[in-house]
């Protein structure tokens, strides 16, 4: 399963990524929601965690075009 995690703060996003990954996952870590709108854009995930407050675009704006996409 591949993972893309969304965060902005460096330690919740390790903790995030260290977790994941001795679960087996795949992931992926952006910082901004630009980066992370530009991967949704280009390549396949099965889950996203996603930070609301985001430099950038924000996470909201990413799930509302993520949704209205389908």
């Amino acid at each position: 399963m591949r993972i893309l995690v969304v965060e902005d703060e460096q330690k919740v996003a390790d903790a995030l990524r260290e977790g994941l990954e001795g679960e087996k996952y795949d992931v992926v870590v952006e910082r901004t929601g630009e980066g992370a709108f530009f991967r949704v854009n280009t390549e396949m995930f099965d889950a996203i965690l996603l930070d609301l407050t985001l430099p950038g675009r924000d996470g909201l704006d990413i799930l509302r075009v993520l949704r209205a996409r389908g």
